[in-house]
């Protein structure tokens, strides 16, 4: 009894945690599995009469397994696809706290990759003109992250080899977590959905994350009928049940993106930066680049066979 206590409990009340949406505090302590390990450990005290030391070391590993294969999401490479037919993604959050130096060998990866769609998140206005000058010869096509006519910016920069039509900023004050276009490439033309809502440190970040979450959900809603994407730094676990109702029409798969941490180990990270695609497309591969570690998080590398 007290094994199936100390082994089953722990994730039924993070699973039941989880499919609460408020309050912000507790979404946020529910957005991962390894919540399972406090649980257990409360558990253990409140029984630690009727264990041994020994009994309590195995519990907590089985509990770590658990957390562990809950939170497995470290890479995606579906061999069916054709790679001729591939369209390549880049996306990441730069973070801000960067300089020349740091973003020199970002430039030189993105020229050498020739991604299709480059999605960036936390470019500030200086690293945003050194990155136009730079990329814009190799990708003349981008969405610059603000505009003078609609008194409104965000910290998003997009490249492509393809036009955008139809930009439009989602505004928020005269913020803009989300930005929706059309991407025309050469055989049809894909609703884009950009976007990089605050992180939920607090209840007024929380909401205003979860009203920009709630804009695309409506985007997605009048445009089901077409092909879509969403890209981005979202801000919201894979874990959280939000996710459910915002993917139903799209595929997604899962890369553990944030933390970047020189001494921590990313299985125990969180997938925050994802990528959605029309349940007509096939995601063929996803994974990190372990480079550029002066960011927090991880770029993440995407590739997608629309047909």
């Amino acid at each position: 009894m007290i094994s199936a206590i100390l082994i089953l409990i722990p994730s039924l009340l993070w699973f039941l945690m989880k499919q609460v949406h408020s309050p912000w505090w507790l979404e946020n302590i529910s957005s991962t599995p390894f919540t399972i390990l406090p649980i257990y450990s409360v558990l253990m005290l409140v029984l630690i009469s009727f264990l041994t030391l020994q009994q309590c070391s195995i519990y907590l590993l089985i509990n770590l397994i658990v957390a562990l294969c809950l939170n497995n999401s470290l890479s995606v490479n579906n061999r069916s696809c054709v790679d001729s037919e591939r369209i390549s993604f880049f996306q990441f959050n730069i973070k801000y706290q960067h300089g020349e130096v740091e973003l020199k060998p970002v430039i030189e990866h993105l020229i050498d990759q020739k991604y299709h769609l480059i999605a960036l998140q936390g470019v500030s206005q200086k690293s945003r003109k050194q990155l136009i000058d730079k990329l814009s010869p190799y990708f003349p096509y981008f969405i610059s992250g603000g505009s003078e006519q609609q008194q409104v910016h965000s910290d998003q920069l997009l490249f492509s080899r393809y036009a955008f039509t139809n930009i439009n900023y989602v505004k928020n004050g005269h913020s803009a977590f989300l930005i929706t276009s059309q991407w025309q490439l050469p055989h049809n033309a894909i609703n884009l959905y950009s976007l990089h809502p605050p992180s939920p440190r607090n209840e007024q970040l929380w909401q205003t994350r979860n009203r920009t979450l709630y804009q695309l959900k409506k985007g997605l809603q009048s445009s089901r009928r077409a092909t879509s994407i969403v890209i981005g730094d979202l801000n919201i676990s894979k874990h959280s049940k939000r996710m459910s109702s915002l993917t139903k029409q799209l595929n997604s798969t899962f890369v553990n993106s944030w933390p970047h941490k020189r001494y921590f180990w990313a299985p125990l990270g969180l997938a925050i930066d994802h990528l959605w695609v029309s349940k007509s497309a096939n995601i063929c591969l996803r994974e990190r680049i372990n480079d550029f570690s002066w960011s927090d998080h991880y770029a993440i590398k995407t590739e997608i066979d629309f047909k």
